[in-house]
């Protein structure tokens, strides 16, 4: 907690950061009401983050925490942040479902003085922090992964992430451009299936359709698609092709252990969801002007690659 809070304060005035927007709370004491806006309440990731983040506000004792489910739609979100900004929430945490389009109302929230942290997945606003997973790193890692096992010579195909999602831009950057490392890989092919399994099912299906016997491994955005994929091979008998996907989440991990996909790129969305709570605290309790930043400060969560040899380090406690 010291490390992260001395972090942000040196970029603050690094940045010349000294006054208050608004009239400052006391974290401490004051009633502190704040609103959680997952892209989908009930998926796990959504679950967890916002579990992390209720464990957290309960130390405090003064914190309320409202959860407001983004149902995987960014006008439904933008929205929420604009009811949010209307009633006055003392600061909104968010993973946002698209970047440009939550641009604008992030923009509105932190001119209304509500300090705005993202988790995982930002925007193209300025705001007070993004505590996210090394997705550029993860992506790089998993492209060593696979150009490892293929020994370098293969056909991968990519299943991506919603078109702008700013972590499937990160995952995407870092994976083509270790990938570019192992100049005997073709990349054959890359569609989205906007983070959902049963989408990427499909998608999976025709792709092995479309190059019958010739993809060796398949990277996708995240887990859910990485298990749609997975699940695709399954149904059509076909073996041996390293399948990989990122974020860690359990369902994922007992696919690993049964050796339905390769591997993923586990991040403790707990521990996610306490540090944006503590991040957002430590601004509601301090002098800090975000004004004239040109950038978000970034709290990055080390990734951490999970296959069948070391799944069972990924205990009970840390699955979600």
């Amino acid at each position: 907690m010291k490390k992260l809070v001395a972090l942000i304060l040196v970029m603050a005035l690094a940045l010349g950061m000294t006054s208050a927007l608004a009239e400052k709370k006391d974290p401490y004491s004051d009633p502190i009401r704040l609103a959680w806006i997952p892209t989908a309440a009930t998926e796990a990731n959504g679950t967890a983050w916002g579990q992390g983040i209720k464990n957290e506000a309960a130390y405090w004792g003064n914190i309320t925490v409202d959860v407001y489910d983004g149902e995987k739609s960014a006008d439904k979100q933008v929205t929420l942040v604009n009811d949010c900004v209307a009633q006055e929430y003392d600061g909104i945490i968010i993973q946002t479902y698209n970047k440009a389009t939550l641009t604008p109302a992030i923009e509105d929230a932190e001119a209304a003085g509500i300090p705005v942290i993202c988790i995982n997945m930002d925007s193209d606003a300025v705001c007070h922090g993004l505590v996210s997973m090394t997705d550029y790193e993860a992506g790089a890692v998993i492209a060593k992964k696979i150009g490892e096992a293929l020994g370098g010579k293969g056909n991968v195909v990519v299943i991506q992430a919603t078109p702008g999602a700013a972590r499937g831009i990160n995952l995407e950057a870092g994976f083509q451009d270790t990938i570019k490392n192992y100049p005997d890989i073709t990349i054959l092919n890359e569609q989205s299936a906007d983070w959902n399994m049963e989408k990427a099912n499909t998608t999976m299906a025709n792709f092995l359709t479309t190059y019958p016997d010739q993809i060796n491994a398949v990277f996708a955005h995240n887990d859910q698609m990485a298990e749609g994929a997975g699940m695709a091979c399954q149904a059509a008998g076909v073996e041996g092709i390293q399948i990989w996907g990122a974020n860690g989440e359990t369902k994922a991990l007992e696919y690993i252990e049964q050796g339905i996909i390769t591997g993923t790129v586990y991040t403790n969305c707990y521990d996610q969801g306490a540090t944006a709570l503590r991040l957002m605290m430590m601004y509601l309790g301090s002098d800090i002007d975000i004004s004239g930043w040109d950038a978000t400060p970034v709290v990055k969560m080390p990734p951490i690659t999970v296959t069948k040899e070391n799944v069972d380090s990924i205990t009970a406690d840390m699955r979600w």
